[in-house]
């Protein structure tokens, strides 16, 4: 079965992966015993799983996950961006991304085209307040200081 649920604890023989097999009810004893589909959560580690909670917690405001955390913002990216990848969901954002997708854009974030804002260094300061408020991503910053500095989209 592709999606069985895999515990993070090895086996104590071979030191290969333990599966579930069997459920009990704690009330009147009924056991069920099968193979268990499981989820892409089952097998992460506790410090993932509280990383999960908390942004949870902070509606996946980074900011917030900071205090709560006691890290910094480029920490929580990078945790973020790792337990992205150990969740295999790092192919699907890159996917998202270069496909165009825009649904994760704010709808005041109209700055990736070419303006007046160019020639406006206040911009780029704007930029880094909406990045570290959660409100653009890393790479519409990016983009945005970018085109502040004649650099343009790579």
């Amino acid at each position: 079965m592709p999606d069985e649920i895999q515990t993070s604890t090895p086996c104590p023989a071979c030191h290969g992966r333990l599966y579930p097999k069997l459920l009990r009810c704690a009330d009147c004893g009924l056991e069920v015993s099968t193979r268990y589909g499981g989820n892409e959560f089952a097998d992460l580690e506790p410090e993932d799983l509280h990383l999960l909670r908390i942004f949870v917690v902070c509606e996946g405001r980074i900011r917030d996950m900071e205090s709560a955390l006691g890290v910094s913002y480029p920490t929580v990216k990078s945790r973020l961006a790792a337990l992205r990848t150990r969740l295999g969901l790092a192919s699907d954002v890159a996917k998202d991304k270069s496909s165009g997708d825009t649904k994760d854009k704010s709808p005041g974030d109209t700055k990736d085209a070419p303006s007046n804002a160019q020639t406006d260094p206040a911009n780029a300061r704007e930029a880094l307040d909406q990045l570290a408020d959660g409100t653009i991503t890393y790479e519409q910053a990016l983009a945005k200081i970018r085109a502040l500095r004649g650099g343009g989209k790579r």
